[in-house]
């Protein structure tokens, strides 16, 4: 208290000055980041996912309580976020683009949204064709998860093209979408990879945008993007005024109707040599999703390629990849698929790229995709996968398979591919705490066999 005196009487007018702008900018980000983050999940969550007010309200207060502060309108396809009444964020609903923070009237048409949502009702599909054993297996896994209050909404296991068996919890369906948030990372990296199996791309290549021309940005290469080895600045804390929260909710100009998470991304500053440094960051995997619209030749060309040349190939028809304001898919954080379809992306990358009859992905791309990047610091992360074993570093998950690889997610979003045994788990959820995905995907593998 006395140091607290002294600094007060001593202390100059200037430094009074920048300590308050300091605490008005920490005020102004956190009402920001509640609101962006309210409205655009709910919107998301509603239209996409088909929940009720009551799960969304839930699912928002379990990252902390302020959010129950928040009140929460939809009217048609607009959701609205606002604080004591007086300030709020908006987020509108575009059929073919997702939820947009902000009005945005030049992307949103006046159709309706996704009219074959899910209702809350079943909780699980027929067992016709399922292993027994195994179904009653993740039946009581997920019945035991959701009593000890992990919310798990499904438990997937999948071997080849054939789900074996699977679990939902209540309020969730075989048709009901589901955020994977990074899994949306390893999505995209496979859509990158088709890309390249058609001749559309090369790992290799630099001097991706025009941004980076006259700087040492310029070095920075597809394959460094893929494997998050680009040496950018970028904060992954997801805390208000960090950068994961300002792409994700601020947008370049930090409001609402400038929403473009790769713009953001393409002004990091440069801070290590491209491919010696590995750094997780949802921005170069936004930066990634940006070359790949202007490689296509925009939204419209970029939503077709993903549905003619990856999602109806792979029967994933349940499946939609939000978009920013400018067109770009987030693929950071923002696609939405049920378990099944999101089981076949891990089914696809273990059947060697094989789907329906066609190669979707080379072999060489999978060989790749999987391998240990070349950092420096940690060599744990191929192609926007976490992998189990690589380089000097312990496994990600000991007790699980070494030769596994990994989409996970905020919320505790796994999906395991596992060579060894040739299967897919996939468990969905919205966790708090963490998910004990060691011992789960341990007790079905034992369930399986060697």
């Amino acid at each position: 208290m006395t140091s607290f005196i002294v600094f007060a009487i001593a202390a100059p007018l200037w430094v009074w000055r920048r300590r308050l702008a300091e605490g008005f900018q920490v005020l102004r980000d956190s009402l920001r980041t509640l609101l962006a983050f309210s409205a655009k999940l709910s919107c998301s969550a509603r239209h996409i996912s088909g929940f009720s007010d009551v799960r969304i309200r839930r699912d928002l207060v379990s990252y902390s309580p302020l959010f129950a502060l928040v009140r929460i309108q939809h009217t048609g396809y607009t959701t609205s976020a606002s604080l004591l009444n007086c300030i709020a964020t908006h987020a509108r609903f575009c059929p073919a683009r997702g939820a947009l923070l902000d009005d945005d009237p030049s992307a949103i048409s006046g159709e309706t949204g996704a009219e074959d949502i899910a209702s809350e009702t079943g909780r699980t599909p027929s067992a016709r064709g399922y292993d027994k054993s195994l179904q009653t297996l993740l039946l009581a896994l997920v019945d035991d998860d959701n009593r000890q209050g992990l919310n798990t909404r499904a438990l997937l296991v999948m071997h080849e093209d054939r789900v074996m068996a699977a679990a939902y919890g209540a309020g969730v369906s075989p048709q009901t979408r589901l955020l994977g948030w990074s899994m949306s990372k390893s999505l995209l990296a496979i859509l990158w990879g088709r890309m390249e199996t058609l001749g559309l791309a090369t790992p290799d290549q630099c001097r991706l945008f025009p941004d980076w021309e006259n700087d040492g940005r310029s070095a920075i290469t597809l394959h460094n993007l893929l494997q998050m080895c680009d040496g950018l600045a970028f904060d992954e804390i997801y805390r208000p005024g960090a950068d994961a929260t300002r792409m994700l909710f601020y947008g370049s100009s930090n409001a609402p109707p400038h929403y473009a998470p790769s713009r953001y991304a393409l002004g990091r500053p440069l801070i290590h040599t491209p491919g010696t440094h590995f750094s997780y960051s949802s921005g170069t995997t936004n930066l990634l999703a940006r070359w790949i619209h202007q490689r296509l030749g925009g939204t419209e060309a970029a939503l077709h390629f993903l549905e003619q040349e990856l999602l109806a190939p792979l029967g994933m028809h349940r499946t939609f990849f939000e978009t920013d304001s400018e067109g770009i898919f987030v693929g950071s954080s923002y696609a939405f698929a049920t378990a099944e379809n999101w089981g076949r992306l891990g089914a696809l990358m273990l059947n060697g790229g094989r789907a329906g009859g066609k190669q979707i992905l080379s072999c060489d791309w999978i060989k790749r995709a999987t391998e240990p990047n070349r950092s420096v610091n940690d060599t744990r992360y191929g192609y926007q996968f976490w992998l189990n074993l690589g380089g000097k570093l312990p496994p990600l998950y000991p007790n699980l398979p070494a030769d596994s690889y990994f989409m996970l997610g905020n919320r505790e979003q796994k999906l395991m591919l596992c060579p060894s045994h040739g299967v897919v788990i996939v468990r969905l959820g919205w966790s708090s705490r963490p998910y004990p995905a060691e011992l789960r995907f341990g007790e079905i593998l034992a369930q399986l066999g060697p």
